[in-house]
């Protein structure tokens, strides 16, 4: 999909100022080391069968929405060249430089296709920690920004950044989304919120982590002074 050009103008929601760019924030707080490293090793994308059960999850997040976890098997393929011909014919502009792995691949009726694994993503299978290391390595930097990441203590999580346009913002949601939930798991407590403007799409998703619920909120953007916004974005003592 090809990126639309960001307006750097800036926007002024409550008394939050933010860029024309979507910030975003993880905060976690574990009870001790061993739950912390309990959360690093879960599976990204098995948390979704934990959140369907939420209010409105399905109709908010569809299951064939694009993001960092997508996988791409182009049909009918049985070369690089093949499905990279196809994409572009599709008005994706990628290269082989664009392509971490590939492999021939056949469908459940028998039909050849080739799966492709894009530098810029996760696996299908990735794990927390992947995800943390893909955020700190940045494979993206024109595209996401990332201000700050500290493990305090070995117990505490905090990672903050922002995302240039609202492609980007899609395609790290719902992983963002997936490491903060499964925290629940282990005692985490804390929150994953996004915030602010991108290709004129305004945006507020807050997710919170209570002791006995996940709880998903998308307010209008108008209300920030009433969700907090400041407190949510504070940089860490």
């Amino acid at each position: 999909m090809k990126m639309r050009k960001p307006n750097r103008s800036y926007a002024n929601q409550g008394e939050h100022k933010v860029a024309f760019g979507i910030e975003f924030q993880m905060r976690l707080t574990f009870p001790s080391v061993g739950d912390f490293e309990a959360w690093r090793g879960q599976v990204l994308i098995e948390q979704r069968a934990r959140l369907e059960p939420l209010p409105r999850f399905s109709e908010r997040f569809d299951q064939f929405d694009e993001d960092l976890l997508t996988d791409l098997i182009i049909e009918d393929a049985s070369t690089l060249e093949e499905a990279l011909g196809e994409l572009r014919r599709a008005g994706r502009e990628i290269t082989e430089e664009d392509i971490a792995d590939w492999m021939p691949t056949v469908d459940d009726e028998g039909n050849p296709g080739i799966y492709l694994l894009e530098a810029r993503k996760l696996k299908r299978d990735a794990r927390v920690e992947d995800l943390l290391d893909h955020l700190r390595v940045n494979p993206a930097p024109s595209l996401l920004r990332v201000h700050c990441m500290s493990l305090r203590d070995h117990a505490d999580v905090m990672t903050s950044g922002a995302f240039r346009d609202y492609d980007t913002y899609c395609e790290y949601r719902l992983p963002l989304i997936f490491a903060g939930t499964s925290a629940k798991e282990f005692g985490g407590a804390g929150h994953v919120s996004f915030f602010g403007v991108g290709d004129m799409e305004p945006v507020a998703l807050f997710v919170d982590l209570h002791q006995n619920a996940v709880e998903i909120n998308e307010p209008d953007v108008q209300d920030a002074a009433v969700w907090n916004i400041n407190e949510r974005f504070e940089a860490p003592n």
